[in-house]
């Protein structure tokens, strides 16, 4: 824990003209332990963190005395640490000294109660679980991470009795989510409103229902697997009043999923030509999505959704680094709607396509039957399309990444992407942001640090653009950088 936390204590003690007394009075502590919180003897427990933190009105972040660069600079440490851990002990280890310090970090927490049920029966710590679960819903105030956790404790709970019981106290026996209850605020008063949130849960139904046909297998009757996906795209066929499967509209990612799915149940019986002809028809679609201008519209193909319809923007999933460095995992297509009457989340993944996630089913196989065939020079033909058309390095998606806005330095300076190698094929390039006072110091450190995360060697500068997305010569200061170091 971060040794500022006892001076940050006792400072914040002393802003409110309090005793340790009164303040040990207030937690529900003892003086001693305020004493020795102070002066660094002791720390809290993690579940003390956030009480004491919300007592005084701050963040536990801030609390234990972590500028925002270390923090962020740690988080990024952690989370490399637990991605690249080969074993769900070592994970969950990762995951517990990552929950310590920063105990509002839902993605550690989400990922610890996965973690637990994947551990052997006689290993799972389920009183942990079960605290760790309703700990976090009490201090998460944020909705989708709330209901993650929820999904992320019932995954891991055996007993059926304390999962009904936690099912009792976090649900609701009737369905009172934000669109059904729109849903009802707009009937009798706006028809049009309500006509269009009835078409957005609709929609959302039969989406749930395609994955349901093309993902079920009773007792593993791959033939029964294959007749779903096959009544899945015939469904999706007359959905969207077009025979061609290859076509984007907004059920792309029902077509996608079946498509790849039936691929594989083909395979299991080695039927090459069927397979892979669906992984064909799969990746033609991703292609086509991809090269779609932006401004395209997206239908569902009939009236009956005509409410959602959308627009493309393109953008790129990227993970961020602070405010100095950016690294892109591939590109993705924002659907804007033009009609649905409320306000829609666009940072909810469900408002993308995400090339990159299909990319990574065909590409780095965990599905059996494309394990058994990823080494199969016809399948590793497909593998390269796609990889290919999500290669996010590719200097027109390079470009457009820079000069369109779709990454932007905050200080107003130069824009720098630099290709690397590296383990993990999703970071492919990074983005290096200029400080005005420093140049681009600041960004080649955060950028060294990911390297030796990231198990980067190589790493070259491909394009530079200034602040009114002007194309420029590689800085000298990268440039000389890049050529003198050996990245480890």
């Amino acid at each position: 824990m971060n040794l500022h936390f006892g001076a940050n204590l006792k400072q914040l003690r002393r802003e409110r003209n309090m005793t340790q007394e009164e303040l040990s009075d207030a937690l529900g502590l003892s003086v001693q332990a305020i004493s020795r919180y102070e002066t660094n003897a002791a720390y809290p427990d993690i579940e003390m963190l956030p009480v004491i933190a919300g007592y005084f009105g701050t963040t536990v972040d801030l609390l234990l005395g972590a500028s925002a660069k270390t923090r962020e600079s740690r988080r990024g440490e952690y989370y490399s640490r637990f991605r690249e851990a080969n074993s769900t002990e070592a994970r969950l280890e990762i995951l517990n000294k990552w929950r310590a310090e920063f105990p509002d970090e839902w993605l550690a927490v989400y990922n610890t109660m996965v973690a637990v049920g994947e551990l052997p029966e006689e290993k799972r710590d389920m009183n942990a679980l079960r605290n760790i679960a309703k700990d976090a819903l009490k201090r998460c105030n944020d909705p989708g991470w709330h209901d993650h956790l929820i999904f992320g404790y019932l995954n891991s709970e055996d007993d059926e009795k304390a999962a009904l019981d936690f099912i009792a106290e976090y649900g609701s026996e009737r369905d009172l989510s934000k669109l059904n209850l729109m849903m009802n605020y707009y009937q009798g008063r706006d028809d049009n409103k309500a006509r269009a949130l009835y078409q957005y849960r609709i929609f959302v139904q039969i989406d749930n229902f395609m994955d349901f046909l093309t993902a079920y297998r009773n007792i593993g009757d791959v033939l029964e697997a294959i007749n779903g996906c096959e009544q899945a795209l015939d469904i999706l066929k007359r959905l969207s009043n077009d025979p061609d499967l290859t076509k984007p509209d907004k059920w792309i990612d029902s077509k996608l999923m079946a498509l790849l799915r039936l691929s594989n149940n083909y395979l299991f019986f080695d039927e090459h030509e069927k397979g892979f002809k669906a992984l064909d028809t799969a990746i033609t679609l991703i292609e086509n999505m991809i090269n779609l201008p932006d401004g395209t519209k997206i239908t569902c193909g009939t009236k009956r959704f005509d409410a959602l319809d959308c627009v493309t923007q393109k953008t790129a999933s990227y993970y961020s680094g602070g405010d100095c460095l950016y690294s892109y995992n591939g590109l993705a297509i924002l659907l804007k709607y033009e009609n649905l009457p409320f306000e829609v989340d666009y940072s909810n993944d469900a408002q993308h396509f995400f090339a990159v996630k299909y990319r990574n089913i065909i590409t780095d196989p965990c599905w059996h039957n494309f394990v058994r065939y990823k080494d199969d020079p016809e399948y590793q033909k497909y593998a390269e399309r796609v990889r290919h058309a999500d290669d996010v390095t590719d200097l027109k998606n390079v470009e457009y990444i820079l000069t369109r806005g779709v990454v932007a330095n905050p200080n107003g300076g130069r824009i720098c992407a630099v290709k690397t190698n590296g383990r993990d094929d999703r970071r492919l390039l990074y983005i290096l942001l200029e400080r005005p006072e420093g140049g681009f110091a600041r960004a080649i450190e955060q950028f060294e640090e990911a390297a030796g995360l990231s198990g980067i060697t190589e790493a070259e500068a491909v394009m530079t653009v200034e602040s009114g997305g002007r194309i420029v010569n590689t800085p000298d200061d990268v440039a000389k950088w890049l050529g003198e170091n050996n990245i480890q």
